[in-house]
C-alpha cells in the first residue's frame, strides 16, 4: 500500500532536490580555486543503489548528463563499498568528460544496506599534462592532457589514501590548490550522505524507497506524455567544427515517434588527430540537454526523463572515439556543436520553438605562471528566438558558469583586465536579433603560457527564419611594440610580460527577417 499521496510526493521531491543544491553551495564555499569558488564550475547529484539518477542540481549541463556513466563504472569496479568510502575518477572512457573534470562518488547506507550515492564533479584548474591548465591547444593523446584516473578509492572508511594524494602532489602544478579543491569535494559528498541519512531517519526507509520509484516513474510518465504531444517525424541536419586543416562535419538524424526520441550521428567525421573528440557520455549529455529544453521545467530531472531516449554514435567516430584519443576540447567545444546541429534538425519539426544558434563555443582560456594556473570560459551571444531577442554576454547551452570577478582575477594572478565590454554589432539582425558577444583584453604582468580552445572562428552562428548570422569570434595578441597578430581557434603559445591577449566572442544568430531587409 502506498504511503505517498501527491502532496507528500511533492514535498519529498523538494526535500531531495535541495540536497544536491546544498552540496553545491558547500563545495563552492570551501573550494580553494577561483574556478570553482567564483565561476561555480561544479555539479552535484544523487543516485539510487541501482545507479539511477534521483536528483540533480541545475548546475553544468555537460557534467550532469555524463555523471550516470561514471556511477556505472564505479559500481562495476567497486560492488561492495563501505561507509566512509569515496571513489575518484576522471577517465573520459570510464564515465568522465575530460581530465580536468574530477568526479567523487560516495555511497550512503541505512542499517548496513546500500541506498545510493552522493556525487559531485568539479573542473580543476590543472591536472598536469603538457601545458598549464591541462587544456592544450593541440593534443593527440589523452596522456598529453593530464593525469588519467580510472575509478580508485580516494577515501577509505573516512581515511584519505596517500597513493592518490601523492599522484596529485607530483603531477599537478599547484598541488596545494588541487588538494584544497578535492577536500572541498569530499566534504560536499559527506554533506550529501548525511542529508540522505537524515531523510531516511526522519521518514523511514520504506518512504525513501517508495519516493525513488515514484519520482522516477513520475518523470518518465510526464516525459512520455510530452513526447506524444510533439509531432512525429524525421529530420536531419549537419554543421561543422572549424577544424585545424579542414572543417569537421557533425551530422544527425532525429526521429520523434510516439514516446520515443532517437538521435543517430552516423555520417559524423571519424575521430580526430586532435582533441575535439567527444566521449559517448558527453554526446549523450548534449542530447539530454536538448531534450530537457523541450520539456516543461517542472519535470524533475532524473533517470525517468531519459528512459525513452536512444543515442547512436558509431564507435571510432568523433562522438564515440576509441582510447586513448585526446578529448579535452570535445567536452567543452564539440558538445556545443552537437547541440547546434540537433536544434538545426528540430527546427523542421518544431519551427515555433527553436531559436537561432548561439555563440556555439565556451571560449576556453587557460593560463600558467610557474605554479599558478587559471582557467575560465567566456560568455557570448544567445540566438534570437521566436518570442524574444537573444541575451548578450551569457553562457549558452552546455555551460552554466559565471565569470570570474576582475577583482579576484587581478588579486590572485599577475594579470590585468584592461577591458570587458559588449561587442557591438556582433549579434545577427532579425525580428528578434541575436545577443552580442564580449571583448576581453588581458594584460600580462609576467611571462605566461597560454592555451586557447575556441570555436566559431570560421563558421558563424546561423540565423533562422531569415535572420542574419552572428559574427564569428577572434583571438588576437598585441605585442609590446603595438603590432597585433591573429591567433588560431586552438593554440598554445608563450606570452611575454607587457603583451595583451584579446578575445572577441561570437554573437548569436538573429531570428526572423526584418521588414525591408534583403
Amino acid at each position: 500500500m502506498s504511503i505517498l499521496d501527491p502532496v507528500t510526493l511533492e514535498v519529498f521531491k523538494h526535500l531531495i532536490l535541495a540536497i544536491p543544491e546544498e552540496m553545491g553551495a558547500n563545495l563552492r564555499r570551501t573550494a580553494f580555486s577561483p574556478n570553482i569558488k567564483e565561476r561555480m564550475d561544479e555539479s552535484c547529484a544523487l543516485f539510487d543503489s541501482r545507479g539511477r539518477l534521483i536528483a540533480q542540481a541545475e548546475h553544468i549541463p555537460v557534467h550532469l548528463g555524463a555523471m550516470p556513466s561514471a556511477v556505472s563504472a564505479v559500481m562495476v569496479d567497486f560492488p561492495k563499498l563501505c561507509p566512509g568510502d569515496q571513489v575518484i575518477v576522471n577517465d573520459p572512457y570510464r564515465g568522465g568528460s575530460h581530465l580536468p573534470d574530477i568526479t567523487l562518488i560516495a555511497p550512503f547506507f541505512w542499517k548496513g544496506k546500500l541506498k545510493g550515492y552522493a556525487v559531485n564533479r568539479a573542473h580543476h584548474a590543472d591536472v598536469g599534462g603538457d601545458t598549464p591548465g591541462s587544456m592544450p591547444g593541440s593534443s593527440s593523446t589523452l596522456f598529453e592532457e593530464g593525469i588519467v584516473i580510472s575509478p580508485v578509492l580516494f577515501v577509505k572508511r573516512g581515511i584519505f589514501q596517500d597513493r592518490v594524494r601523492i599522484i596529485f602532489e607530483k603531477k599537478t602544478r599547484n598541488p596545494v590548490e588541487r588538494m584544497g579543491d578535492l577536500n572541498a569535494q569530499v566534504g560536499a559528498n559527506r554533506l550529501g550522505v548525511s542529508r540522505c541519512a537524515d531523510f531516511i531517519s526522519r521518514y523511514g526507509e520504506e518512504a525513501f524507497d517508495e519516493f525513488v520509484e515514484a519520482i522516477i516513474g513520475y518523470a518518465e510518465s510526464r516525459m512520455t506524455t510530452h513526447l506524444f504531444d510533439l509531432p512525429d517525424g524525421d529530420a536531419e541536419a549537419y554543421d561543422y567544427l572549424d577544424g585545424e586543416d579542414h572543417p569537421i562535419p557533425i551530422r544527425v538524424k532525429v526521429r520523434i515517434q510516439g514516446a520515443g526520441f532517437e538521435t543517430d550521428f552516423t555520417g559524423t567525421a571519424s575521430q580526430s588527430r586532435g582533441n575535439a573528440n567527444t566521449p559517448l557520455s558527453v554526446t549523450r549529455s548534449a542530447v539530454y540537454y536538448v531534450l530537457r529544453c523541450l520539456l516543461p521545467s517542472d519535470i524533475p530531472p532524473n533517470h525517468g526523463c531519459y528512459a525513452s531516449v536512444k543515442v547512436t554514435a558509431p564507435e571510432g567516430s568523433l562522438l564515440n572515439p576509441r582510447p586513448p584519443a585526446a578529448v579535452s576540447s570535445g567536452n567543452v567545444e564539440t558538445s556545443q556543436r552537437i547541440v547546434d546541429v540537433l536544434l538545426l534538425a528540430l527546427k523542421d519539426l518544431l519551427p515555433d520553438q527553436i531559436p537561432a544558434q548561439g555563440q556555439g563555443t565556451m571560449n576556453n582560456l587557460a593560463i600558467g605562471w610557474n605554479k599558478k594556473t587559471y582557467y575560465e570560459t567566456m560568455a557570448g551571444g544567445m540566438g534570437g528566438g521566436p518570442k524574444s531577442d537573444g541575451a548578450s554576454a551569457v553562457q549558452v547551452h552546455m555551460t552554466n558558469t559565471a565569470n570570474t570577478p576582475v577583482e579576484v582575477l587581478e588579486g590572485v594572478y599577475p594579470i590585468r583586465v584592461l577591458k570587458t565590454a559588449l561587442r557591438e554589432g556582433s549579434g545577427g539582425e532579425g525580428i528578434h536579433p541575436g545577443g552580442m558577444g564580449l571583448t576581453r583584453e588581458f594584460f600580462f604582468l609576467e611571462d605566461a603560457v597560454v592555451s586557447i580552445q575556441s570555436e566559431r572562428r570560421r563558421f558563424p552562428p546561423k540565423g533562422i527564419g531569415g535572420g542574419c548570422n552572428g559574427k564569428c569570434g577572434s583571438n588576437l595578441l598585441r605585442r609590446v611594440d603595438g603590432t597585433t597578430i591573429g591567433l588560431p581557434g586552438r593554440c598554445t603559445l608563450n606570452v611575454a610580460k607587457g603583451e595583451c591577449l584579446i578575445i572577441n566572442t561570437p554573437g548569436g544568430g538573429g531570428f526572423g527577417q526584418k521588414m525591408g531587409s534583403l
